[in-house]
């Protein structure tokens, strides 16, 4: 029974067996047609080169990316690259704003068959001279020393960077920065090496990419008045006065200074050598303890009369 069942299935499997072979490779065909003519949509970067004229430049990077779709047949899109290129021309001589549009014409390696749709295709450009500039470099110091310590001097060597860029964005430079470098519970002197932040202004605008910061570090300093310190008069040849008679000095240093000074050790006086008799203003200069900074002398003037023997 069951070798009836199998002898019949292989001879209804092998009668005309050409014919069907020919009837499946005929199929096969006409399904890989209809899969390869339809439509369908891939997304696709492309890369933009913008190109100036030389001693030209745009501001920002020379490579833009815009986000693409692309349509056709299934078998065509096989043949689109992973990244599509483009490559756009400043007119000669152009400077300032500049809006252009990206399209299919722009793009390289694409068959013109397809349907390409790039999304946002303007470039909003700012194009002007190339030139380079020399720019002081300043820290950025984050975080605070150790208590009783500050950062009393920083030393950066080299002092300036050499900065390439179109002409517009580099006269409103001012500085370049270093990346912040951190202070937090110093206690001693330290040189470190940081790198300098980019302007924006493309990957070869700095001439140098770090530099070497010297941080001097020394004991908090604080200020201290002292109140009521005597006005006198040097030089003078004959009877005296002075307004104010008495004035206050500020003065800067660490707290084991500060704390053993007196009234006495400092010194106030208006010189007044080689005056006639008469009404002066003069600066009152002051003499102040060693290790100290003056701050501030109030009042800073004196108003003296010189009498007549």
């Amino acid at each position: 029974m069951i070798r009836d069942l199998l002898e019949k299935f292989m001879n209804l499997l092998f009668h005309n067996f050409v014919y069907k072979l020919v009837s499946l490779f005929l199929a096969v065909i006409v399904w890989a047609i209809i899969q390869g003519e339809q439509i369908q949509e891939i997304n696709r970067d492309i890369l933009v080169s913008i190109h100036v004229d030389s001693g030209y430049g745009v501001r920002g990077d020379l490579i833009r990316v815009k986000a693409a779709t692309i349509r056709g047949p299934q078998a065509w899109l096989l043949e689109v690259p992973k990244k599509l290129s483009a490559d756009v021309y400043i007119p000669s001589g152009r400077v300032g704003r500049y809006r252009m549009r990206v399209s299919k014409d722009d793009t390289k390696n694409l068959n013109e068959r397809l349907e390409l749709i790039i999304h946002e295709p303007y470039l909003d450009l700012f194009v002007d001279r190339m030139m380079e500039r020399v720019v002081p470099i300043k820290e950025s110091i984050h975080g605070t020393p150790a208590d009783g310590y500050l950062v009393e001097k920083v030393n950066i060597e080299p002092k300036t960077v050499t900065v390439k860029g179109i002409r517009n964005d580099l006269l409103q430079l001012r500085y370049i920065y270093t990346e912040p470098i951190d202070v937090s519970g110093l206690q001693e002197s330290r040189v470190v090496e940081s790198k300098l932040v980019s302007p924006g202004l493309g990957d070869d605008a700095l001439s140098l990419d770090a530099v070497r910061v010297n941080l001097q570090v020394g004991d908090s300093k604080i200020n201290k008045r002292f109140g009521d310190i005597p006005v006198e008069v040097l030089g003078a040849t004959g009877p005296t006065s002075i307004k104010p008679n008495l004035v206050s000095i500020m003065v800067q240093g660490v707290p084991g200074v500060l704390n053993f000074i007196k009234k006495s050790d400092f010194r106030a006086f208006v010189d007044v050598h080689g005056l006639n008799p008469g009404r002066y203003e003069q600066d009152i200069k002051v003499k102040i303890p060693a290790d100290t900074v003056l701050i501030e002398t109030f009042p800073e003037k004196g108003i003296v009369h010189i009498d007549k023997n």
